[in-house]
């Protein structure tokens, strides 16, 4: 793989846009992936193909991460998608909703890459921002940003890139919402979203199992605060904000989805409790921290 460093100078690149289409299959899909379940009242009218409830809102945001997983973008940034697998990994993002995600259609991503920063170790920040509208509409779905974090592939010259810094409150949580994890996850999200990367199959050096994708425990998260705050109506969140993701999340392990009330903000962080961890560590492990979300 050699000595791979992002170059400095894709700050400020455009790409082309990028169009994906979706299915009711692949929206019903994700919901599942991500906690929903006939089970539950509220999610019913999402898993009917004759329903006219919204998608989910991983919709468009995987439309972006699609966009961004493609050569154009990973050619420039790391030299392929090959080598994006052995170094990078998604850190913080921001996803900025517009109204209820159609549960079937077509998407228009338009991508930028606006900064490049390193940390005092050396690993690479880079801040990837899109818009998602609806091709057939012209609506827009979505606007965020998400920053990539490459392992060791700081260039000479980055400077500092801070992501979000959200206070979560000292007290115990007002809600918790848990779940077992299937041992398929990885399989259950890969097949809607397209997301392949090998991390999530194949078993790598230190650690006990692939590593379950970021982006759906984003939309695990998504699910839970909707089910507790919007009557399960996935069409009323705003914008989520995600500050951090400091440890992996393994297949089997269980999570609790930790809220607290702050005002018209709902803050959290999905935690592996001690007793469900298979990485031999100590205590609660938080896989995604800094959580904001908003109705």
């Amino acid at each position: 793989m050699g000595d791979l460093r992002v170059p400095l100078e894709i700050a400020g690149t455009t790409f082309s846009d990028y169009e994906f289409a979706w299915t009711w299959e692949t929206s019903q899909l994700l919901a599942r992936a991500t906690g929903c379940s006939i089970r539950e009242a509220p999610d019913v009218s999402r898993m009917m193909k004759t329903s006219g409830a919204a998608g989910h809102p991983m919709v468009p945001f995987n439309g972006a991460l699609l966009a961004r997983n493609r050569d154009e973008v990973m050619d420039q940034l790391i030299g392929g998608y090959a080598n994006w697998q052995q170094v990078g990994r998604w850190g913080s993002g921001l996803a900025k909703f517009f109204g209820a995600v159609p549960q079937a259609g077509r998407g228009r991503v338009s991508s930028r890459i606006t900064e490049v920063g390193g940390t005092s170790k050396g690993h690479a920040l880079v801040r990837f921002n899109f818009e998602v509208h609806d091709v057939s509409s012209g609506a827009q779905l979505l606007e965020g940003w998400m920053l990539m974090f490459l392992l060791g592939c700081a260039p000479e010259g980055a400077g500092a890139l801070t992501p979000p810094r959200i206070a979560i409150p000292e007290r115990a949580p007002d809600q918790v919402v848990a779940h077992d994890t299937d041992v398929n996850v990885t399989f259950d999200w890969a097949v809607p979203s397209g997301d392949w990367n090998t991390t999530h199959f194949v078993l790598q050096e230190g650690n006990p199992a692939p590593l379950t994708h970021g982006p759906r425990n984003m939309g695990l998260v998504i699910s839970d605060a909707s089910r507790v705050f919007a009557g399960g109506d996935v069409a009323r969140l705003a914008e989520i904000t995600i500050g951090s993701l400091p440890a992996p999340h393994y297949p089997p392990e269980p999570t609790e989805t930790r809220f607290w009330k702050e005002g018209d903000r709902i803050l959290g962080r999905l935690v592996v409790p001690a007793a469900g961890r298979i990485d031999g560590g100590d205590g609660d492990k938080v896989c995604i921290d800094q959580i904001e979300l908003r109705f």
